[in-house]
This record gives structure tokens, C-alpha cells and sequence, in this order.
């Protein structure tokens, strides 16, 4: 990690054990199968000594995802589906880090993964790199993005974001209209709690929707009409526009929070899956 990118890191702190009832949470994000037909190819690897999946070594183009999961949950293996169906359409290596969980391991430790990560992956090859991620990974790749604005490291080429969850100080409006109830404003606070310990909600790199978003890449936002998040995502988009920057913003009436991922099979997850492949292969030929 460059100098620069080190000192714009908070330090590391301890965190707490985690509930028996998380566990219980935890196992629930089971591995999932790779479609055999896809033809891609799955190895485990380290990179700046973080423990990564990487789904089709060999692609065009890198996408680092970082999985979400309210920041305490959540598992490369459980993305092997999802990552599998980017990497084919887009001929696309994709990269899943095991990035460190709370409450055991609080903010900013995942952040710190996430970041060597993409570093490495930058000075090791000029192939293009989309940070990508759901939730709390979405906010977690946003917030690289803006380690890397303050930094003098190499910037991505997309941005890429589902369900965002960009502000944990957890205000918009839509948290007290949305109907979907599978990230409510209680699911929020708990996790966030669990993630900040004590650290601050207005914190750039906790809440990148704060941030100045002056040097952002391109970016598209999904964001499912039904969950409490579309305000996070109207908020990105309009800093995004306000600096002159590429962004599509894509609001899926009557779907809920990461719809891809939970339904896979339905037209509306098949289509913004094919929004996502449209996007990373616009990227590709960027630096």
C-alpha cells in the first residue's frame, strides 16, 4: 500500500465477538453452484495476502466485487453464481476478497482489505478495473473509489453498484416508505452499529455518499423501486451529474433489495444482469 493511500486509512481497532444469533445468520449464505455450461473456471488465490475467490482468471477485463452482507455477513463462495454469469457475458476476471467482517473485525478493517486488494491488482497489470459490489459491498467499493481520489493510485475504470448502501447515518426518506422488508431502517441500524463501533456515521469512507465525488468514474446504480436504499442511489447519481460524470441509474419497479442475487431466475434479474455485462464491456477498453 502506497504512503499516501496508508495515511487517507483510519487505523485499525478491536472489535467485539460475534452473537450466536449472527452465526446462525452467517450460515445461511451458502455456497452457490457455478452453471457447468457458463465454462468458467474458479480458483482460490491471495492476493496482498487477502483470501480471494477469482472466476475466470484468464478475462479481459477485472471486476474486484465486493460481496455485501451489512458488513457482517457474507461469503466469496455465496457470489459463485452471480460472479460466474458477469465473468461469461463480459469476458470478465472477476475477484471476490474475503474481506475482514464485523463485529469482530470493525470498520475500518474490510475497508483496508478492499483497498490492498485493489492496489494490487492495479500495479500488477494495466487491465481495466470495475469495482462492483451489493449493499454494504456497494458502499464498500464506493468507498475505494474514494481512497483512491485521495490517493495517487491508479483510479478504476467503472463503478459499478447494486442496492447501494451509501449512508449510515440511515435518513433518507425512503427508509419510513419503502415496502420491502429485507433491509429495513432496524436491519440498518443493527448492522451499522455492529460495523462502526463508535466510529463516526458521517465519515467519508463510512458514509461515501458524503464524500466530494469530484474524479468518480463512470458508474451504474441499480436500485429496486421497493427498498429503502433508492435514496442512497438518487443521491449518488445527482453528486455524479452535479461534477459532470457518466452515470446510469437504473430503478427496478417493484423489486426489492438485491434482487439478482435473491431471484435469480426472474426477467428482471436477467435484465439488469445484462445491464451489468453492457456496462463492464463499455469499461473494458479503459484505463
Amino acid at each position: 500500500m502506497s504512503t499516501t493511500m496508508h495515511e487517507s486509512l483510519p487505523p485499525l481497532r478491536p472489535g467485539r465477538p460475534s452473537s450466536p444469533e449472527l452465526d446462525g445468520r452467517r450460515a445461511m449464505f451458502a455456497p452457490t453452484e457455478i452453471d457447468p455450461g457458463l465454462g468458467i473456471s474458479s480458483e482460490a488465490t491471495e492476493i496482498a495476502d487477502i483470501e480471494c475467490l477469482v472466476l475466470n482468471p484468464e478475462g479481459s477485463v477485472t471486476i474486484l466485487y465486493l460481496h455485501g452482507g451489512g458488513y457482517r455477513m457474507g461469503s466469496p463462495e455465496a457470489y459463485n453464481a452471480y460472479g460466474a454469469t458477469l465473468a461469461a457475458g463480459a469476458d470478465a476476471r472477476v475477484v471476490l476478497p474475503r474481506y475482514r467482517l464485523a463485529p469482530e473485525n470493525p470498520f475500518p478493517a474490510g475497508l483496508h482489505d478492499a483497498v490492498a486488494v485493489y492496489l494490487e491488482l492495479a500495479r500488477a497489470s494495466d487491465t481495466p478495473i470495475v469495482l462492483a459490489g451489493d449493499s454494504a459491498g456497494a458502499g464498500l467499493a464506493a468507498a475505494v473509489t474514494v481512497t483512491m481520489c485521495l490517493g495517487d493510485a491508479r483510479r478504476p475504470a467503472g463503478l459499478m453498484l447494486m442496492s447501494p448502501w451509501l449512508d449510515l447515518r440511515c435518513s433518507s426518506p425512503f427508509y419510513g416508505t419503502a415496502s420491502d422488508v429485507f433491509f429495513t431502517r432496524d436491519t440498518a441500524a443493527s448492522a451499522r452499529d455492529d460495523y462502526l463501533q463508535g466510529a463516526p456515521q458521517d465519515d467519508v469512507l463510512v458514509s461515501p455518499l458524503l464524500a466530494d465525488h469530484a474524479g468518480f468514474p463512470p458508474t451504474l446504480i441499480q436500485v429496486g423501486g421497493d427498498e429503502a436504499l433508492v435514496g442512497d442511489a438518487l443521491g449518488l447519481t445527482t453528486s455524479l451529474a452535479g461534477h459532470n460524470i457518466g452515470c446510469t441509474l437504473e430503478v427496478l419497479a417493484d423489486q426489492g433489495h438485491t434482487w439478482p442475487l435473491i431471484q435469480p431466475e426472474s426477467a428482471a434479474a436477467r435484465a439488469s444482469v445484462e445491464s451489468c455485462v453492457r456496462f463492464i464491456r463499455s469499461r473494458s477498453s479503459s484505463g
